[in-house]
């Protein structure tokens, strides 16, 4: 067990391997609401999270208070990387199923990936989004790993969702920091971004499936603006399709070798 700080406070961190109990609470409505419904109907998701449990339990993560409350949780995943850009995975999807197959195989991995960090709705604004990722540096020190790569989503980037993902990343604030306040956690913890992922994930459905998910009307093809999303649905009414692409923002922490990885 390992101690997290964040401000004045602490949390402990635990992985799934030593507390497997932890996902019933990790996969409740407190953490599951911070995310829109659609973003639960990414195909290569329901194909290959669930080996990141099975194979790799050591990089799913909780942070618990000293009454072993539930305060936060991240996914992440190992996978072999040269670290090129031509071998960088494409996005999220791909990562994921890149890790998943490696962890099948025994592909020896070079980097952590992370998949995502929630933190409980009693806790935001608390500062444990640094919590989190300070939290899969210090795995990915543990297993020996030279760095850790995270598929960014940009989280104010749902509020301008026609702003195309180059320009709304070029967007800094007075003091020279990113205006996004994601983006900026990762940059204030030593990261650097590596290159746009304008394809990261895709999420497909039929019209009765995305207003199932979003209660609006698909009723004729367009690009559709979606609470929760960071880039528009285009809708072909005639094929009956309507496909989510979001772009995320492969940001890069390299780890010292014989440092906390902090």
């Amino acid at each position: 067990m390992r101690v997290i700080e964040f401000g004045d406070q602490s949390a402990m961190l635990v992985t799934h391997a030593e507390r497997p109990d932890l996902e019933d609470q990790a996969q409740g409505e407190d953490f599951l609401s911070q995310w829109p419904t659609f973003m639960f109907h990414d195909p290569v998701a329901d194909e290959h999270y669930p080996i990141m449990y099975e194979r790799c339990p050591e990089f799913q993560f909780y942070l618990i208070d000293n009454a072993g409350s539930l305060l936060a949780n991240g996914n992440s995943i190992p996978l072999a990387w040269d670290g090129s850009l031509k071998d960088l995975p494409t996005g999220w999807d791909e990562a994921l199923v890149r890790g998943s197959l490696g962890a099948q195989d025994g592909t020896a991995p070079a980097v952590l990936c992370a998949l995502q960090a929630t933190v409980s709705s009693r806790c935001g604004g608390r500062g444990l989004g640094s919590s989190l990722v300070n939290a899969m540096k210090l795995l990915a020190r543990a297993a020996s790993l030279e760095s850790l790569i995270a598929p960014v989503r940009p989280s104010l980037k749902a509020e301008y969702p026609l702003i195309p993902i180059d320009d709304y990343v070029a967007w800094r604030r007075e003091d020279g920091l990113f205006f996004d306040p994601w983006l900026r956690v990762h940059e204030r913890l030593g990261a650097g971004v590596l290159a746009i992922a304008p394809e990261s994930m895709k999420i497909p459905g039929s019209r009765t499936d995305w207003e199932t998910w979003t209660g609006l009307n698909f009723a004729a093809s367009g690009a559709y603006v979606v609470d929760g999303a960071i880039a528009p649905v285009v809708f072909d009414a005639d094929a009956d399709l309507g496909v989510y692409i979001e772009p995320n923002v492969w940001m890069l922490h390299r780890l010292q070798r014989g440092g906390t990885g902090q």
